[in-house]
């Protein structure tokens, strides 16, 4: 399976998923920022778009095999597939 994808293509694939992540987690991180900026005009105190996510945790980098990455990149609907 590893075979089917090429090194550029791998990277095309990578660089996709980081410019067009899940559309929910994007709705969710444009809304908690919507509402960090209305909070820091409406009051005195700072508010960071973390503090109003109690499930928030720093994103860490997520290492997968090259067979996992290859099984995702062919599940996804990256290049009309």
């Amino acid at each position: 399976m590893v075979d089917t994808v090429t090194p550029q293509q791998f990277d095309e694939w990578v660089a996709y998923k980081q410019l067009e992540p899940d559309k929910l987690d994007r709705l969710r991180e444009i809304l908690l920022r919507g509402l960090a900026f209305l909070c820091n005009v409406w009051s005195d105190k700072k508010v960071e778009f973390k503090d109003l996510d109690p499930w928030y945790e720093d994103p860490e980098p997520e290492f997968v095999s090259p067979q996992e990455a290859v099984r995702r990149m062919q599940g996804s609907n990256w290049g009309g597939g």
